[in-house]
């Protein structure tokens, strides 16, 4: 699923999916990546595509069937999360409010490690190869 996801959310943004950014974002190897591709395409939720720029790179597309039933899982699941909110009477709600800031700033970058997050925030960002793009 967070192969799928990660594909549809590249599709909207018109990137570019090759097998090996699969397994750098879902952290697995190159050879059970293979396999998740051959199993999800043989289930008719994602297409290999030819790579418009690299004829010896395939992309990979999740397909509108696919994309369709996630988002619409994916829709419930944030129904769920709201109605379990909503359950919450305002005190309790502001409790945990107060208790995932403090878990925040609790993870925030401090001395040393704050002041290479600063650096790495003026790094530039990597191109990312869109569709239709030289």
């Amino acid at each position: 699923m967070r192969a799928i996801r990660m594909l549809i959310h590249a599709q909207k943004q018109g990137i570019l999916v090759t097998p090996k950014d699969i397994a750098a974002w879902v952290g697995i190897s190159g050879a059970s990546t293979t396999k998740l591709i051959v199993r999800l395409v043989d289930g008719g939720h994602l297409v290999r595509v030819p790579h418009p720029r690299d004829k010896r790179t395939l992309c990979i597309e999740v397909t509108e069937s696919t994309a369709l039933a996630a988002r619409g899982a994916i829709g419930r699941q944030h129904a769920r999360r709201f109605d379990a909110a909503a359950a919450m009477s305002s005190e309790e709600r502001q409790a945990v409010i107060r208790f995932l800031e403090a878990l925040t700033e609790a993870d925030l970058p401090r001395g040393v490690l704050a002041a290479a997050a600063n650096t790495d925030e003026e790094a530039p960002n990597r191109d990312v190869p869109r569709k239709g793009e030289p």
